[in-house]
């Protein structure tokens, strides 16, 4: 055979070998990249927060969508996470058309993509286009990896992982919480909230474009910076949008055109203590939309910096304002120097201190809700010795009897002591803590008498809760700081509203010519023992306010008197011509008070007693039982005990047998007498008879 014939013929076998081994060596290639892949797989199991979106740090806004606190992460970065559907529909569309076209087919990696960029690239000479879809860049913004080769691997890896794991709706989340924006800003609803000034959701696709386009290289792009560079990134952005049918040429030509104004967030004031306040309730990691109203928020801070500059050294202003229709919180102010770095954190709204006298209507109102007190009533303002406990009236003088509605308005002591005393300690701090004052329990044995001159302490910001119940005609409501928190729900009856309008009669005083023409405001002032707190609290027809003035270390100043210090802060605000209401009539019907239960009166202490039967007595029983009629004298809330069973006062059976019956009143010494019940002599010898 010729030579020719025999190459002719190995020419075919050398090409079926060699296509054989290819075939070969790439089986044997995918099986050990399987194996590997396998290996991996196994051996460096997807972490489990690989979508998670990192600390979050805090925004606090007004009514308005204003700033009022803006807080970092943990790790000093601006993140608000947002779920996909909180952005709306134009932002993830955006991302995918600029980002990875093809991420709703792809499984993590785009083979099309790593060859489109290496052939560019090669072109090039130097690296002009990346391959990192969508999911890689979330591998690699939450791990970490180098720009290498090896990285790219890893970032590859995990993506094909965090596709099998999670959803494509899921990862584009993942993103949109991970992507940074410039500075410490990560994150889109960050990034439209410190750029934009407003929710990711509600962007124009101008602005959505401009918010896109930045992550691709986050210095560069930052429209504060580099506001040219920017915008041309924008254009980019919006041309990517068109060619992908998500708007058409002339929205994108619009949107190009549309001038974006770029902003800052502004630093707190003394706007950051209810900011904060809503932070401690919320948490961290989201947009808190509050009840501050801007406007009322920037004349409370206005009118408490005025006011500060007439106050000792070193004494600070706190503020409280409500609307007590609603019970939303309109403005607070902590403190008049927030800035300060001894005690400018300090938030007086929530810091407990004395309220002085500013606990007197309450009592005024649960004596005139029982009906043993009117405003016309006449109470004591003589001396009080209680076991060596001498009270005094601030001007340290006694007038006598006077009127419980002018004791109430010149805020007399002692006619507030005899009250207290009266209706007793625990019955005082109850009717506190149902109108909103959190008083910690065993407030009444350890204040006594004292808790109706401020022997105990309140925070300001309760106090203005329970002082809106008396302003709304006694129906208690939680003080709501939260947008969205359930507002208008109908709330607690305390007080009816004969009492709540004879309360603010007796505080704002007779109607008058003169009273119709002032704005109308029912106040009440407090000072603290020792001249530590000064304090003033009332309402109009609208606003209820709470004004609190003193240091919070707690040292006196002769300054500190709250109709001096506190009740011209106060007036300014309710007076305030946005504030300001009309006096109106709220009309009430006088009643007549029992003289044998009136409250007030000067008198030996009254405790608690069982003046029938009597200690000792020994009482027949008709037949097997004995009707008893029980006489006790004792406030409302006494409760009567038979053998250390409640029973009602009035008529009760009784069994022959020795029996023990007990009187007790809350914060007052019980009163216990024994007797015995014995069957009566002659109705048994009746009884034989009849036999």
């Amino acid at each position: 055979m010729s030579e020719s014939g025999t190459n002719r013929r190995s020419g075919p076998g050398r090409w079926r070998r060699w296509v054989g081994h290819v075939f070969m060596a790439s089986a044997w290639t995918v099986s050990i990249l399987i194996t590997g892949l396998t290996i991996a797989w196994i051996a460096f199991p997807l972490p489990e927060d690989i979508l998670h979106p990192g600390p979050g740090g805090g925004m606090v806004l007004d009514d308005r969508g204003s700033t009022l606190v803006s807080v970092v992460a943990a790790d000093d970065q601006r993140r608000l996470p947002v779920g996909i559907d909180q952005v709306g529909r134009i932002i993830p569309e955006a991302v995918v058309a600029v980002e990875d076209h093809a991420f709703h087919d792809h499984i993590g990696i785009d083979p099309g993509a790593v060859v489109g960029a290496t052939l560019d690239n090669l072109a090039a000479g130097r690296v002009v286009r990346g391959a990192s879809t969508i999911t890689m860049q979330v591998a690699g913004l939450k791990l970490g990896h180098p720009r290498t080769f090896s990285g790219k691997a890893a970032e590859g890896f995990r993506s094909l992982q965090i596709e099998f794991a999670h959803s494509k709706e899921q990862i584009l989340e993942a993103w949109l919480n991970l992507a940074p924006f410039g500075g410490n800003i990560v994150g889109i609803e960050a990034a439209s909230r410190s750029w934009l000034g407003k929710s990711a959701r509600d962007c124009s696709v101008a602005e959505a474009a401009l918010l896109v386009g930045i992550p691709n290289a986050p210095e560069r792009f930052r429209p504060d910076r580099h506001p040219g560079a920017a915008m041309e990134r924008r254009r980019v952005v919006l041309n990517r949008m068109h060619e992908h049918g998500l708007i058409d040429a002339e929205t994108r030509d619009r949107a190009a055109m549309e001038p974006v104004v770029v902003r800052r967030l502004p630093d707190g004031v003394n706007r950051r203590h209810v900011g904060w306040m809503a932070i401690d309730a919320e948490g961290r990691g989201r947009v808190i939309e509050t009840t501050v109203n801007r406007e009322l928020q920037t004349i409370a801070e206005s009118i408490v910096d005025r006011h500060s500059e007439r106050m000792p050294v070193d004494a600070d202003i706190s503020l409280v304002l409500v609307d007590h229709g609603t019970s939303e919180i309109l403005a607070l102010v902590g403190s008049s120097d927030p800035g300060d770095p001894h005690d400018g954190a300090i938030n007086g709204a929530t810091a407990l201190r004395s309220p002085g006298s500013a606990l007197k209507p309450f009592l005024y109102a649960e004596a005139f809700q029982r009906r043993r007190l009117a405003p016309d009533s006449i109470v004591d303002d003589s001396a009080i010795d209680l076991d060596g406990w001498r009270p005094r009236n601030i001007d340290r003088r006694t007038l006598g009897p006077m009127p419980a509605a002018e004791a109430l308005r010149s805020s007399r002591n002692l006619p507030a002591i005899r009250l207290a005393g009266d209706l007793g300690a625990a019955s005082v701090t109850a009717t506190l803590r149902r109108c909103g004052i959190d008083l910690p329990i065993g407030s009444a044995e350890r204040a006594g008498l004292s808790i109706a001159v401020g022997g105990v302490e309140v925070r300001p910001i309760e106090l203005a809760e329970a002082y809106a119940t008396l302003a709304r005609g006694g129906v208690h409501r939680d003080l709501v700081l939260i947008r969205g928190t359930d507002v208008g729900s109908p709330g607690t009856r305390v007080f009816d509203e004969t009492t709540c309008a004879a309360i603010e009669w007796c505080l704002a005083g007779p109607e008058t010519d003169v009273s119709k023409a002032l704005p109308f405001i029912a106040a009440k002032t407090g000072t603290s023992s020792g001249l530590r707190d000064a304090l003033a609290a009332g309402w109009n027809r609208r606003f209820t306010a709470v004004v609190w003035v003193g240091r919070f270390d707690g040292a006196s100043d002769p300054a500190f008197l709250g109709a001096d210090a506190a009740l011209p802060i106060l007036e300014d605000l309710l007076g305030h011509p946005t504030l300001a209401t009309p006096r109106s009539s709220r009309p009430w019907s006088a009643w007549k008070v029992d003289p044998a239960v009136a409250m007030g009166r000067a008198g030996p202490p009254r405790t608690p007693a069982i003046i029938h039967p009597e200690d000792g007595a020994v009482l027949p029983a008709a037949a097997e039982i004995c009707m008893l009629t029980t006489k006790v004298r004792g406030g409302d809330d006494c409760r009567l005990l038979l053998d250390g069973r409640p029973v009602e006062r009035g008529e009760i059976e009784i069994e022959p047998g020795v029996h023990e019956l007990r009187v007790v009143e809350p914060g007052r010494p019980p009163h216990a007498v024994r007797f015995t019940v014995v069957r009566n002599h002659r109705s048994r010898m009746e009884s034989s008879v009849d036999q």
